[in-house]
């Protein structure tokens, strides 16, 4: 109730309607605040990249936790913050500019191509390696692509004259499938007629075929794959869409499938693409894991384990193991579908057909052997009673 009391007007807090009108305002809050969660958390689901992830992407570590410490205060008493309180000048800076004073990479990440790639962290490095030899995925130019989507999006069958070998005896089960999101990525020296790295795609001289051997390498090993050369008729900005639809009804009609290998070809140059083993080159491996989905660690354990007996087998052939986010393309990968999904971009524009079959058949030894090792003795080929 309201009354008057030297001039002021005072009100009675106990008065029931009052009690109610702050039980009112109480509930209506909390209920906002739901509603807003749920609506964060639909956005969140639906959108590729969120404009606060992409704000905050390009704060430094020390930055980020501190401003997070105004709503956290057990942030700012953690020594790496405490040690490093940011000035609200370099706040600021980074705020407006996107560049860390105490990073000289972020200077020039925004002005030089390709200098992002700092964004990719490599977890395993490989012979040489640095972060000037990551993985670059890029798109071929808009002209170039509107042909490429001219393909029919059918198996990719053996040319006249062109032998499809296949194991004497193949495995009973498939348990590798094998694929190509970016299927028309080819090598410029397969190529007629262009020197350009930006056009080394092609809807027939492509990835496709290093896949094919990679399948056929395996089968001859004893270790049972399927591969997929079919096309995507859709827009390059959804083929990892389409590619995951191709994976998840290749699963439901093979339940024995346990491996599922992307395979592409990197955009790096061929300095950085190509090793000399026994007097041979071969086109490098790099195995990229995404780190967008909440299982990402168990496909870095696979593809470590592959990198790993690589180095034993073919020194220096994998460049190592890189994790990608959302800020560096897709950050997924199809990946989320099983722990031994992975991506691998085998050689570059400048490598050739030779030098990338020469990598599948070393690949496919690897993970035979990885697969083979972790399998009862029982159930590898060849070790029925004699």
């Amino acid at each position: 109730m309201r009354n008057r009391y030297r001039g002021f007007a005072t009100f009675n807090m106990s008065a029931p309607r009052v009690r109610q009108l702050f039980v009112l305002l109480i509930l209506g809050t909390a209920v906002l605040f739901i509603i807003t969660g749920l609506f964060a958390m639909v956005q969140a689901e639906r959108s590729v990249h969120s404009s606060l992830g992409r704000f905050t992407a390009h704060f430094s570590t020390e930055t980020l936790l501190y401003m997070m410490g105004g709503e956290i205060p057990y942030l700012t008493s953690l020594k790496e913050v405490a040690e490093n309180k940011p000035r609200i000048s370099r706040m600021l800076f980074e705020a407006v500019t996107s560049v860390d004073p105490e990073d000289p990479r972020s200077f020039l990440g925004s002005e030089l191509p390709g200098f992002a790639l700092f964004d990719t962290e490599i977890a395993v490095a490989g012979e040489g390696v640095d972060y000037t030899s990551v993985p670059i995925e890029s798109s071929p130019p808009p002209d170039l692509e509107q042909k490429l989507k001219e393909r029919d999006a059918t198996e990719e069958k053996p040319k006249k004259g062109e032998k499809e070998e296949k194991p004497a005896s193949a495995p009973d089960k498939k348990q590798v499938f094998i694929y190509h999101t970016h299927f028309t990525e080819s090598f410029l020296p397969e190529l007629k007629g262009t020197d350009n790295p930006d056009r080394a795609y092609d809807n027939h001289e492509n990835i496709t075929k290093v896949g094919k051997r990679l399948g056929q390498s395996l089968e001859n090993l004893g270790l049972g794959s399927e591969v997929s050369t079919k096309g995507y008729d859709v827009g390059w900005n959804r083929l990892y869409q389409a590619s995951r639809e191709r994976v998840v009804t290749a699963m439901k009609q093979n339940q024995d499938l346990k491996y599922f290998i992307d395979i592409h070809r990197d955009s790096q140059r061929r300095e950085k693409t190509t090793q000399t083993i026994n007097g041979e080159t071969y086109a490098r491996i790099a195995f990229v894991i995404g780190t967008a989905h909440k299982n990402w660690e168990k496909n870095e354990q696979y593809a470590r384990k592959l990198h790993k007996k690589m180095d034993q087998l073919y020194p220096g052939l994998s460049k190592g193991v890189f994790r990608k986010s959302r800020a560096m393309g897709n950050g997924e990968y199809n990946q989320s579908i099983s722990p031994n999904s992975i991506l691998v971009e085998v050689g570059g524009v400048d490598n050739s057909f030779k030098e990338a079959y020469r990598t599948a058949d070393a690949l496919s030894k690897v993970i035979a052997e990885t697969h083979f090792q972790a399998t009862p003795v029982d159930a590898r080929p060849g070790s029925g009673n004699q």
